[in-house]
């Protein structure tokens, strides 16, 4: 039976009958942020990812400080827009998997470095279907670029490093590439999942439906950095503090990391920001203008709170915890006011993340 994004077409035309059409206040939400937030965020990335890329051959053609000092900018250059759309890791990101080829948060350095010293992956088909999570993505880059004697090992012309390095940017490019061409083109006998999302395809999901899934993914990623890292690693849950909650690794990205998450929330909740762009508040106001303020306000609290921290995450969670201490009250007050005012005004029903059970190979 043809299937769209999971869903069967007599699925879709059963939830149809059964819950009728949306408003025509969501659609017009729906097709604002898809056009002026979602689809130009993931086509930053594949921009990003280009130049990652580049940079990464670069520094193969000729390791030098200059040419490692531009890949590690060009990392941080892709991971800003990639962690800015992780409010957006719905549709083509779920069902391709994408975060398993991207950006796993964990990597394990002692899989690579087997991996390296017997069977070196040095093509892209290796890296995406024979590799681990752990074993790839802009994590795995990290590991590389960022260890200690980075320009030592990929000079070295007997080891494969190299050959890795390049094989990963090529892949996470690709893959960028793949997550845009999903949204605005589709493929086979499926809508691009931006019309499909927004009604624009003869096939699409209702608005309401396509609201509670913008907004489900808000839920998750809160409730992901308050309870599952933030708590974690503070050592919140009457256990001792865990740092390996926090994602990340020499590159020491996590409080830039965090800040995007954050403002890719406040994206989708508020719009594009100086034009017309309509987002999720423009539906929470309508029903309740104390509610609406207040989300802005817990977004503008907790931003101000994370630019305070003022050194890597990590070192402030063991040096100097009251620092970070605001940033988890802030991003709790946001966390309460999403998940239940904003949920029970939207009338949005939350269950499991759709990341819940994901491996790690």
């Amino acid at each position: 039976m043809l299937r769209f994004f999971g869903m069967s077409i007599s699925a879709l035309l059963m939830l149809a009958i059964a819950c009728g059409t949306g408003g025509t206040g969501d659609d017009a939400v729906l097709v604002s942020l898809t056009d002026s937030i979602i689809v130009p965020g993931y086509e930053a990335v594949a921009q990003e990812a280009g130049d990652l890329r580049q940079a990464l051959d670069g520094l193969c053609a000729g390791p030098s400080d200059a040419t490692l000092g531009e890949a590690r900018q060009a990392w941080r250059d892709v991971r800003s827009p990639w962690m800015r759309s992780e409010a957006t890791w719905f549709g083509p990101v779920m069902e391709r998997r994408s975060k398993s080829v991207m950006d796993w948060p964990e990597v394990r350095p002692e899989r690579i470095e087997a991996m390296l010293e017997n069977a070196p992956a040095t093509t892209d088909d290796n890296v995406r279907h024979t590799l681990a999570s752990t074993q790839r993505g802009l994590g795995a880059i990290e590991y590389l670029l960022f260890a200690p004697d980075a320009i030592e090992f990929l000079s070295d012309p007997s080891s494969a490093r190299c050959e890795y390095l390049a094989a990963l940017g090529r892949v996470v490019e690709s893959e960028s590439n793949a997550l845009v061409a999903a949204w605005t083109q589709g493929g086979g006998s499926a809508p691009a999942y931006g019309d499909y999302l927004t009604g624009r395809s003869a096939v699409s999901l209702l608005a309401g439906q396509g609201v509670a899934e913008v907004v489900r993914t808000q839920v998750f990623l809160i409730r992901t950095i308050v309870d599952m890292r933030l708590a974690s690693a503070l050592g919140l849950r009457e256990e001792d503090p865990d740092l390996a909650a926090i994602p990340g690794g020499n590159g020491l990205n996590a409080l830039s990391d965090l800040r995007n998450e954050v403002l890719g929330m406040r994206d989708v909740y508020i719009g594009h920001e100086g034009t017309e762009g309509l987002g999720i508040s423009d539906l929470v106001k309508e029903l309740s203008t104390e509610t609406d303020e207040r989300m802005r306000g817990d977004f503008e609290s907790a931003l101000a709170a994370i630019d305070s921290v003022g050194m890597p995450l990590r070192t402030a969670i063991v040096e100097q915890p009251e620092r970070v201490r605001p940033v988890y009250d802030r991003l709790s007050d946001l966390q309460r006011t999403l998940s239940t005012e904003v949920v029970s005004l939207l009338g949005v029903s939350v269950g499991f993340s759709d990341t819940d059970g994901d491996s790690l190979r």
